[in-house]
């Protein structure tokens, strides 16, 4: 036997209840997802802007554990900037007199999300065929830092070592992905959300030159990763 509550004020009290929380849980869904999509559009707007804060942080001439690194500037054409969508970069072949030189390549956007993409994809378009890619430990300025190692061909049949990572806010990763995630995440929280890339590349002599292209890397490595660190952040 069914007994109908015929109280209609009582009734009317639990339908604005229900009512109540599922607008509540409809809202906790949405408004997060409104918060993201006005962070990326008011962040995309101001994507082209013209900034040389990479070039001012990272010195062109480093001295460093009893070496002296000096640098030839390079430019990115047009089209690699309208790809990157931002201007704010550094590109340098540094050299310490003792052996190969060493390009540098910061990319950096205060913003912008899409200024920072995988090398490996840049290379791979650009003709390089990559014949290893692994992830390394190491430590630098008292930071450890995870690094991704690429051994690939150029087109010219010259074997290159590449080595990178990103950079959001103070946060370190080899992972293209895990630092989308956290300029998102450091952008919804009203952090420090600005992002680099930040590439190292040396000739190679033969394909079993790994060792001495790494630490002629790692040298240039710990002489800039100290600027990197405290002068890649947004300007306030």
């Amino acid at each position: 036997m069914t007994i109908l509550n015929e109280n209609p004020e009582l009734q009317d009290t639990a339908t604005l209840a229900a009512i109540k929380r599922r607008t509540i849980i409809l809202l906790l869904f949405l408004l997060p997802a409104i918060a993201l999509t006005v962070w990326l559009v008011i962040s995309q707007s101001r994507a082209m802007r013209v900034a040389e804060l990479a070039r001012q942080v990272i010195p062109a001439t480093l001295t460093h554990d009893g070496r002296t690194w000096t640098s030839v500037e390079l430019q990115f054409s047009e089209l690699e900037m309208e790809i990157l969508e931002t201007r704010d970069y550094v590109d340098r072949d540094y050299t310490d007199g003792r052996g190969s030189p060493v390009n540098f390549c910061a990319v950096f956007s205060e913003d912008n999300r899409k200024g920072t993409h995988p090398p490996d994809v840049c290379l791979e378009g650009s003709g390089y065929r990559i014949l290893s890619r692994h992830d390394r430990k190491a430590s630098f300025d008292g930071v450890p830092l995870e690094l991704r190692e690429l051994v690939a061909v150029a087109p010219s049949g010259q074997y290159v070592y590449f080595v990178y990572f990103y950079k959001c806010g103070d946060v370190f990763t080899p992972s293209f992905y895990k630092q989308q995630v956290q300029i998102i995440w450091n952008g919804l929280t009203r952090q420090n959300a600005s992002g680099a890339l930040i590439r190292y590349a040396t000739p190679m002599n033969t394909s079993n030159d790994l060792e001495s292209a790494r630490q002629r890397v790692d040298l240039l490595l710990a002489a800039t990763f100290p600027s990197i660190r405290s002068g890649l952040n947004a300007q306030h």
